[in-house]
């Protein structure tokens, strides 16, 4: 699980918050995080590992969602 949290996609989404991320920039990420999960997923013949693995990121792509829409009821908040 330490190497999916290691790929830049998951770096990037927090400076999301703090800074402008660029199309391209996200998009490389994006790029990167496919390309380890296809060899991850050809790699690994265990399925229930595999189900793990997924289901990790699918979370961690649900807490950054979460923040982000805090994020975005606090900047309506305040204007």
């Amino acid at each position: 699980m330490k190497d999916l949290l290691d790929e830049s996609f998951f770096r990037l989404l927090p400076e999301c918050l703090q800074r402008k991320v660029s199309v391209s920039e996200l998009a490389e990420a994006i790029n990167e995080l496919a390309i380890h999960v296809a060899n991850f997923s050809i790699n690994e013949q265990d399925y229930s590992v595999l189900l793990r693995y997924f289901s990790f990121g699918l979370h961690r792509l649900k807490s950054y969602r979460v923040q982000f829409e805090q994020e975005k009821n606090v900047l309506f908040a305040s204007n």
